[in-house]
């Protein structure tokens, strides 16, 4: 019975692609046409896409079993911390190897450029803070420039950072470091880069140790030591601990003005935040909610204007007893067709302009498996709805008033 049905459909195929090509001109209109509408949609899913993956970019990058955020901290970019006998408590827990602080700091991280001829306004980048011995960060390009951050006063630049517009010479590091910057008002020496990329909430980065830390952002805290307070904690376990048992333990252990998050809820938290507490999702939503109705609008009018201009002959296949079901399925065909000819295009192009705003932008714009089948299934889904509202002119006539 399938080998039957597949049988009919390819039967159908070679009616449906001559309709279809029997006037190329149409026919590259309708890809151009279905190609935009795909590009659309690739868009909006490419940025929605960024948010997440920026947003969660500097947890994907750290290395650790389990997260201590304070429970005021909505998202990473809240400056919102916890005491640090908080990390001591969860050190001292059963299956832990240790824990390790990271510090952030945005309202007053201002990265300013003294240099004669490279202007003198500030920009606004996330400082992170670190202890240089601690194993913290996955990525080898930091691990392998600690030494050059054991120098007082000094940091990595995020590369991405670059389209904020600093004009320094991210590709020179010997260049980089003759550059007069400051940081918050003092003196910092740029001795090196590194890849986080930006977010919709930071301009770009600045990885120094926690000591040189402390020396910029000295009121942190009120009264007391600034690295008293911290923005991260990562738990590593002993290699034979059981994630889940330590997960419970550790936040039956602490108070609860803390967050204990695996790696996964950690991520899921920060997603969930930006997706459902602002209106970013639901313009995204609309945004590839439009792109599917200009698609649909697009192919509605290729299949009706063919199906307009092929009336007597499809009067004549009535006439000879082709059945309701036939002319479904080749229009159907049909539908299945333009869907995938101007899919391909649509895909090349997004693929390109993928790189060309991540490059511009500093965001994650992925072409991942996931939404090339998003968006693919929606493309199908997009043409077939057209070919189904079309094909009703067909259905309702009369083939003795067709001719």
């Amino acid at each position: 019975m399938r080998e039957r049905i597949f049988v009919k459909a390819l039967s159908k195929t070679p009616l449906a692609w001559k309709n279809l090509t029997h006037d190329m001109r149409r026919l590259v209109i309708a890809i151009c046409g279905i190609a935009f509408a795909v590009l659309l949609m690739f868009t909006q899913v490419g940025f929605q896409n960024a948010l997440f993956d920026s947003q969660a970019k500097l947890i994907d990058d750290l290395q650790g079993d389990i997260f201590l955020v304070s429970k005021a901290k909505f998202t990473l970019a809240s400056e919102k911390r916890f005491p640090i006998t908080r990390l001591n408590q969860a050190r001292s827990c059963p299956g832990v190897k240790g824990a390790y602080p990271i510090y952030t700091e945005l309202s007053t991280s201002v990265l300013r450029c003294i240099e004669n001829g490279l202007g003198n306004r500030g920009y606004p980048l996330r400082s992170i803070g670190f202890f240089l011995d601690d194993p913290v960060f996955r990525a080898d390009e930091v691990n392998v420039q600690l030494p050059r951050l054991r120098t007082q006063q000094s940091a990595l630049i995020d590369r991405k950072s670059k389209e904020t517009k600093f004009p320094v010479p991210f590709d020179d590091d010997a260049a980089l470091a003759q550059i007069q910057v400051e940081l918050a008002k003092k003196s910092l020496t740029l001795v090196g880069t590194f890849d986080l990329g930006t977010d919709f909430a930071h301009d770009g980065n600045l990885l120094m140790s926690a000591e040189s830390f402390a020396k910029y952002f000295p009121n942190r805290v009120r009264y007391g030591d600034p690295l008293g307070v911290i923005d991260i904690g990562i738990v590593h376990l002993l290699p034979d601990a059981n994630l889940e048992d330590v997960h419970e333990f550790i936040e039956r252990t602490l108070d609860k003005d803390v967050y204990v998050f695996t790696r996964e809820q950690f991520r899921n938290e920060e997603i969930r935040f930006w997706d459902r507490s602002t209106p970013i999702g639901t313009i995204f939503l609309a945004g590839k909610i439009i792109g599917f109705i200009v698609g649909m609008v697009i192919c509605y009018q290729v299949i009706y204007s063919d199906i307009a201009d092929h009336m007597a002959e499809f009067a004549t296949l009535k006439a000879m007893g082709y059945t309701t079901r036939y002319f479904i399925g080749l229009i159907l065909t049909e539908a299945m067709l333009l869907a995938i000819v101007g899919y391909l295009p649509g895909a090349i192009l997004s693929r390109g302009l993928y790189g060309w705003l991540s490059d511009k932008t500093g965001l994650l714009m992925l072409m991942t498996p996931f939404g090339l089948l998003f968006v693919f299934v929606a493309t199908i889904a997009m043409c077939v709805a057209s070919g189904l509202l079309a094909v009703r002119k067909l259905l309702a006539a009369d083939p003795a008033n067709l001719f």
